[in-house]
């Protein structure tokens, strides 16, 4: 297995410093976006809509959700992550629908801005620029066209601090999030004193994030998570996904309790690669956290693997956050260990040029 020590293999691993660099600017993205998107002017009747729809994809979708889930709580109109080329039948007059897309050329967000636009929606964006800039500056929609400088990487869901910190500012500043912005900012600057054991500097010893990389090498992690933290799972998923090249899922209690931990007995060879990965949160509802305990436990009597992580934060956002930089950098370690570029989708791009022949 590659030593994960070893500072300059790791970079020759990577190709050079640029994800390395992303993955350790994630605070910067996070507080550049959400200072620049509260600066961006909107329109009053904004504060009024009646419901939200985010249209988004892949590292450009998960942001969305995570914001939904952490505030959860306090964001009093029905907010939907729509993922596909048809908006809900609700969306009207007096909806919200948010464009996100990191290239700005995602073609399910396009097209789903263009049916925004002939149901008299108010429409709203965030993206690096491209299409959907030019679409919703021509239609003369707000909008927030980030300059990726902490992405060094180029790729979204390694810069996806930027749309979480728009998607943040964006609903802060309309009132929709209620959270004191201080208290957001103050998690925000804490964030890179509070994951330093995640820095390539930091031995595997003492490294948890370089400790899960390890664990779930050659493994299928299935990340659980739950309440606030549920948008992150999905995240993490991805990460390991595109960044590691690895297989993935992640999973919700209570509802994987429902009928999940029936589903453990075959095949056989599960009890060879599967990895249950709790991401335990002290912050979670009682019974949650109760759970979490006894889920364990059935993982285990099913012969299975298990691994626990306890999110040490002192509040929902801090932990949301440290999460959020941990998945980065477990997934960019996944990827040395398996010797993979995690700046190239083969795939991806394979199946957008078949897509467009």
């Amino acid at each position: 297995m590659i030593n994960l020590d070893d500072k300059a293999l790791v970079i020759k691993i990577q190709g050079g410093e640029n994800v390395i660099g992303s993955v350790n600017n994630f605070s910067k993205q996070l507080l550049q976006s959400w200072e620049e998107s509260q600066n961006i002017p909107l329109p009053e009747n904004y504060r009024q809509v009646k419901n939200i729809t985010v249209c988004g994809m892949g590292g450009s979708r998960f942001p969305a959700l995570i914001v939904k889930e952490l505030f959860k709580e306090e964001i009093t109109v029905p907010y939907l992550i729509n993922d596909d080329y048809n908006l809900p039948a609700f969306v009207n007059e007096n909806s919200l629908v948010i464009l996100s897309s990191y290239s700005g050329t995602t073609e399910e967000v396009i097209e789903c801005g263009k049916k925004a636009l002939e149901k008299k929606a108010k429409l709203l964006g965030i993206s690096a620029g491209g299409t959907v800039a030019d679409f919703l500056k021509q239609n003369s929609f707000p909008y927030y066209s980030f300059n990726p400088v902490y992405n060094s990487s180029g790729q979204p869901r390694i810069g996806f601090g930027y749309s979480v910190g728009g998607h943040m500012g964006f609903l802060h500043k309309l009132g929709f999030i209620k959270t004191e912005g201080a208290l957001i900012e103050r998690a925000f600057n804490n964030l890179s004193e509070s994951t330093k054991s995640f820095l390539l500097e930091a031995p595997t010893k003492d490294n948890p994030a370089k400790q899960i990389a390890v664990a779930i090498y050659q493994k299928y992690p299935y990340y659980v998570v739950s309440e606030f933290l549920t948008g992150i799972g999905n995240s993490v998923a991805n990460q390991t996904n595109e960044t590691a090249k690895s297989i993935s899922s992640y999973r919700v209690i209570p509802e994987l309790n429902h009928h999940l931990m029936e589903g453990l007995k075959h095949p056989d060879e599960l009890k060879k690669f599967a990895l249950f990965v709790f991401f335990f949160s002290k912050l979670y509802s009682p019974r949650v956290q109760k759970r979490f305990l006894i889920t364990k436990e059935v993982v285990e009597k099913n012969g299975l693997q298990t691994y626990w992580y306890e999110l040490q934060g002192g509040n929902r956002i801090e932990q949301a956050l440290e999460l959020m930089a941990l998945g980065g950098y477990f997934s960019m370690y996944l990827s040395t260990l398996y010797q993979e570029d995690p700046t190239v989708i083969p795939f991806v791009d394979y199946f957008k040029k078949k897509l467009s022949e």
